[in-house]
């Protein structure tokens, strides 16, 4: 089995499991499915901007936050289409991105982290909080938010709304995979490999990581806009910066550059402190299991667990046990 048809085979098998299994669902575990699918999302941002291009980020909830308080204020202040107010909130969240960005492009490791953090804080702690823009963060009230209708079917049902979410979810999925086997994935790791090397043969390195963190605080927006709808309410303690810190961690015990492991984390995220409910073991040890997870991952499968998973399958079925990234020189001499 060549691994194209591996690939190809798991996509159709997971896209069956989450299409049918949640019709035999609760309308609440209907629901926990279409967050599941919209954070996902969410963790495909994290994937383009750390797993493709290197950069850290703990701000990623911050651009979801954009993306979900401009569809609450515009939908639910000033009676906006849904779907005009989430064009405008993705756009809003890609030029924070980008700004955000801007200092970021000489920064990298520590420092980088740090700017993130400041920027979740800054997000967390000061615009969010209430007094400080109302107009947009709804003060102490939080926005309220029907869920819309598509192409004239009306999205109000648990199932329907989850159906539409995990469409978007394999959208952009498609999109961040055709992003990842062309000309601009291998740009992108390029850059991660070395800038400088590829500033040499003329890739514009500015203009491109500009771009990733755009496109990366974009789809982080369309995430958050897609949440509001999902919940029906806004407020700020949903965007926190702990969720930024917690959602990096999956992405990482997962694979931060496997778009496959966008789903599994996502599914962790929502799946795990759900089990625990059900067991003497409390829901709030969710982020003990994850910074052990994460221990464990970072010792045993630096990788992450859905590409050393991958790998031991190819083992199993005879095929090479890895698929080492090309070497800095092999992505360049490909752009």
């Amino acid at each position: 089995m060549t691994d194209k048809r591996l690939r190809h085979g798991t996509i159709v098998a997971g896209l069956l499991v989450a299409i049918v299994v949640p019709l035999f669902l609760s309308d609440y575990y209907q629901y926990e499915a279409s967050e599941i699918a919209v954070l996902a999302i969410l963790v495909l941002s994290l994937v383009l901007i750390t797993g493709f291009v290197g950069q850290i980020s703990f701000c990623q909830y911050s651009f979801a936050a954009i993306g979900a308080f401009t569809v609450g204020s515009l939908v639910g202040g000033h009676h906006w289409s849904f779907w005009l107010a989430l064009v405008v909130a993705v756009a809003f969240s890609a030029v924070v991105g980008i700004l955000v960005g801007i200092p970021a492009l000489r920064l990298s490791g520590l420092f980088l982290a740090i700017l993130t953090v400041a920027v979740a804080l800054f997000f967390d702690r000061f615009l969010l909080a209430p007094g400080t823009w109302d107009s947009f963060s709804g003060g102490l009230e939080p926005w309220k938010i029907g869920r819309p209708s598509f192409v004239g079917i009306g999205l109000e049902g648990p199932y329907a709304y989850y159906a539409f979410a995990l469409a978007a979810f394999v959208v952009v999925a498609w999109l961040v995979w055709n992003l990842r086997i062309g000309k601009t994935g291998r740009v992108l790791r390029a850059i991660r490999g070395s800038e400088i090397a590829a500033s040499m043969i003329g890739i514009d390195v500015t203009l491109w990581k500009l771009a990733a963190f755009g496109l990366s605080a974009g789809l982080a927006g369309l995430a958050g806009g897609l949440l509001a709808a999902d919940v029906g309410a806004v407020s700020p303690p949903s965007f926190d910066f702990l969720h930024s810190v917690t959602i990096a961690a999956l992405a990482t015990v997962m694979g931060v550059e496997s778009i496959g492991g966008a789903a599994v984390g996502a599914f962790a995220l929502i799946g795990i402190p759900e089990i625990l409910s059900h067991t003497p073991i409390s829901p709030d040890y969710f982020q003990l299991i994850v910074g052990v997870a994460l221990i464990v991952q970072l010792v045993f499968a630096p990788q992450g667990a859905i590409v050393k998973m991958t790998e031991d399958v190819k083992r199993l079925i005879g095929r090479s046990t890895t698929d080492d990234p090309p070497a800095v020189t092999k992505e360049l001499a490909k752009v």
